[in-house]
């Protein structure tokens, strides 16, 4: 079982690393992630469920220490990935107000579950056959669990889950610190992370042509891999572009009812950007 499962780790570790190097955005760095751990969760899940533990404390040592290792890694990702995907614009304080708050719902978490940080921290057994065994007659409570991994039996004790929440909060609270850090040193020089763009360029195109680009960037997952809302796309355009669009599924409905081509910006932004690419040929040539 240990040389399965270090070999596992090794490659988590690995493939981790990996993308952290390349990527930096971080939401799609943790998309990245999440797809990586959610694949070998299943391959895990799947040797554990077919595997017999030799002994009880086998048993304990990956429900306790093993598993919590991979799944923390869910959990922190999956935080970051939500953390980051609702990351409010504005100022350096509104950001900052923000990063506190998740701060305080890790201290939340912590009031609440004080006696399994403590039996963790310092290292208790005493428990350990309880929290750490899985028990084929009981139903892990929902509440628990937040992941599918969590609800199957075979595969949990719910206590497992407990100590990756932990495990995955402490690195949490270093990531939170971090971006803390980070806003302070943007506020400092007037970085324009902060204060979001220092002139909004305005759309001067008709509204109906912007419904148009949302809606094919949308169905085409342009953004984030598509894990964004229309309307969120829509709010973060009327930002960026100064423009109020209005009632965008109203516009759309209007745009599907055209008759002849219904993506007539599209198709105009692709006639231009062709007739331009043939007049660069066109003087190119005429230089030489």
């Amino acid at each position: 079982m240990e040389k399965f499962t270090n070999l596992q780790l090794d490659e988590i570790e690995k493939q981790i690393n990996k993308i952290e190097r390349v990527e930096k955005n971080e939401i799609t760095k943790s998309t990245q992630i999440l797809t990586f751990l959610e694949s070998k969760l299943e391959e895990l899940k799947s040797f554990i469920v077919q595997y017999g533990f030799k002994t009880e404390e086998e048993e304990i040592l990956f429900f306790k220490e093993i598993k919590p290792k991979i799944i923390s890694k869910l959990i922190f990702y999956m935080s970051v990935y939500k953390i980051e995907i609702n990351r409010p614009k504005g100022s350096c304080s509104i950001i900052e107000t923000y990063f506190l708050a998740e701060l305080d719902r890790l201290k939340h978490y912590f009031d609440r579950n004080i006696e399994m940080y403590h039996y963790y921290r310092t290292g208790c057994t005493h428990f350990d056959k309880i929290y750490f065994l899985r028990n084929r007659d009981s139903d892990i409570p929902i509440n628990i669990a937040c992941f599918y991994f969590e609800r199957d039996i075979r595969f949990s004790t719910g206590y497992d889950y407990k100590i990756a929440k932990i495990i995955a909060n402490d690195f949490l609270e270093q990531y939170i610190n971090s971006q803390l850090v980070k806003l302070k040193k943007d506020s400092e020089i007037g970085h324009e992370v902060c204060t979001g763009l220092k002139t909004r360029e305005t759309w001067t195109a008709s509204k109906t042509d912007l419904a148009e680009l949302i809606y094919a960037l949308d169905t085409a997952k342009c953004i984030n891999h598509g894990n964004i809302k229309l309307k969120t796309l829509a709010s973060y355009l009327e930002d960026i572009f100064n423009v109020n669009i209005g009632d965008i599924y109203r516009i759309y409905l209007e745009i599907r009812e055209r008759k002849g081509s219904p993506t007539l910006f599209l198709d105009r932004l692709r006639d231009n950007l062709t007739e331009r690419m043939i007049k660069a040929d066109s003087d190119k040539k005429k230089k030489k």
